[in-house]
């Protein structure tokens, strides 16, 4: 079970990326995607180093998942991820 650290959300709250503790690298991105109230999964158990590199899987026009406005910071610490879904109480 990984730990996350940081949330992003768009301004719709459909899309995100997630700061998770990474057994090698200390920690990794996941791009999100809202599967149901307050449920979110993570996008083809991608993972990317960077921020950056979890952002840009949202620019590119060869898949159909596309963030909504800026990415903002949510706060939503010491939430644990099982089994790729997370779930944020209501």
């Amino acid at each position: 079970m990984e730990k996350m650290l940081d949330l992003w959300l768009d301004e719709k709250e459909k899309y995100g990326i997630a700061k998770m503790t990474h057994h090698v690298f200390g920690v990794s991105y996941h791009p999100l995607r809202r599967i149901g109230n307050g449920k979110y999964t993570v996008i083809n158990q991608l993972w990317y180093t960077t921020y950056n590199g979890a952002r840009q899987y949202f620019r590119q026009f060869t898949n159909n998942d596309f963030a909504s406005g800026r990415m903002r910071k949510a706060g939503h610490g010491n939430i644990r991820m099982k089994n790729g879904r997370i779930r944020f109480p209501a």
